[in-house]
């Protein structure tokens, strides 16, 4: 079950994991933009260009996860200290059927999380056919199974 503050836990989760790919993608970019080195073709300069964009797209975008983290972790603080949790006091969550993981505040109210283990992906929603001596494909998807005339689902 994901309940208000499981979801706000698990929001921050998700927000660190993406900020931190944000961050490497723009550093991939910063490290390998275009200098301008006195080119006079507009080829030339309109690569440039649509460089430093792209940069500057990923730069919005790493700000805009920030200003998230950020509100989401006060909501979590503010959270944890109307229930009075100590600083350090880890809190295990759990991303839906994704992953468990552990979140806490130290005595600095930085919030900090922790991935515990993966959870295996739920086999309802998996498809698979298997083999018939009759020629025909049966096709199971969460309902009943049919057969497919003609052998091909």
């Amino acid at each position: 079950m994901n309940g208000e503050f499981n979801g706000y836990c698990s929001h921050y989760y998700n927000l660190t994991e993406q900020l931190a790919q944000q961050q490497e993608h723009l550093s991939n970019l910063l490290d390998n933009a275009l200098p301008y080195t006195g080119q006079t073709t507009l080829s030339e300069l309109d690569a440039i260009i649509k460089c430093h964009r792209k940069i500057h797209r990923a730069k919005a975008r790493v700000d805009d996860t920030l200003v998230e983290l950020e509100k989401t972790e006060r909501t979590i603080l503010m959270i944890m200290q109307y229930f009075g949790i100590p600083p350090c006091t880890a809190l295990a969550g759990e991303v839906i059927e994704q992953l468990l993981f552990e979140i806490w505040a130290d005595e600095t109210d930085t919030v900090h999380t922790k991935k515990i283990k993966d959870l295996a992906p739920p086999v309802r929603n998996k498809c698979y056919t298997p083999e018939r001596t009759d020629g025909a494909t049966p096709c199971y998807c969460r309902m009943a199974p049919y057969t497919i005339q003609g052998g091909q689902a």
